[in-house]
């Protein structure tokens, strides 16, 4: 039992001994100026090659018809926003149930109406208008989908203007 204990111990001593050597090794490595900068450079070879990579992904997700991390964030901020407007909605709703139920004992005034009324037409017409505006980017969107799908689909020319022939 002391034996097996003894072992441990001793394998217990060389892993903390060796971990203490890397730790000083990476700790040197990090220290030298000359290594840094080379990576330093190395990444920034590397970013142009990142930049074509994501546009080909954000024109293949056009094709395919997938969302990218760009679509997801964009829907994040939208849903966000959304919840925000939801939000001063039920405050707008509160505040005017309470105004109700204070005017319940008395008649409000037609101005109070009027205004009311011209409130319902503004905001009926925005929604309008916001519908409209929804219905043409979307248009505007499956043109460019549809556009994009068939540009895929058509035989490649060369600068003759004449079919591959090397079909």
């Amino acid at each position: 039992m002391t034996e097996k204990s003894n072992f441990y111990k001793g394998l217990k001593l060389l892993g903390t001994q060796k971990e203490q050597q890397l730790n000083s090794k990476i700790q040197n490595l990090l220290n030298n100026r000359e290594l840094i900068e080379r990576v330093s450079d190395n990444a920034q070879m590397q970013v142009p090659r990142i930049n074509r990579l994501q546009e080909a992904s954000e024109r293949m997700s056009i094709i395919m018809n997938y969302p990218t991390k760009r679509d997801v964030a964009s829907l994040a901020k939208l849903v966000i926003q959304l919840e925000e407007k939801i939000d001063r909605l039920e405050e707008l709703v509160s505040t005017l149930v309470e105004d109700k139920g204070r005017n319940a004992g008395g008649k409000s005034s037609s101005r109070n109406n009027g205004n009311a009324n011209s409130s319902r037409s503004m905001k009926k017409k925005s929604r309008l208008a916001s519908n409209e505006m929804e219905g043409s980017k979307k248009r505007i969107s499956d043109f460019m989908n549809n556009s994009l799908l068939l540009s895929s689909l058509l035989p490649e020319f060369d600068s003759v203007g004449q079919g591959n022939s090397n079909v």
